[in-house]
């Protein structure tokens, strides 16, 4: 999910961002990055999680980071939404104040 968001968020807000998104996602293919891929149970757990945290506003996506990142006991994220800082299960490295 983080690679879509990714490529996504280079096309539409960077200069030149078609090829910059392509580039990316060649870079992923070509295994630069570790991926973890979503399961059936970690897209539950996060359902779940967004029904338990009504209150809140997380999407899709950052409730599968922060189940995939449980999963495997990942304790230190690198966030640039307030998402990750409400959760509050991870050191953020960096966030917004």
């Amino acid at each position: 999910m983080i690679v879509y968001e990714t490529h996504a968020l280079l096309v539409n807000r960077a200069r030149n961002g078609r090829a910059l998104g392509i580039g990316y996602l060649q870079s992923v293919r070509e295994g630069w990055t570790a991926v973890e891929r979503v399961k059936k149970r970690d897209e539950d757990r996060a359902f779940a999680l967004l029904q338990a945290h009504a209150d809140k506003t997380y999407s899709l996506c950052d409730a599968l980071s922060f189940v995939v990142m449980e999963r495997l006991a990942i304790e230190e994220a690198i966030a640039f939404d307030r998402h990750f800082r409400e959760y509050g299960r991870a050191r953020l490295l960096a966030a917004p104040p």
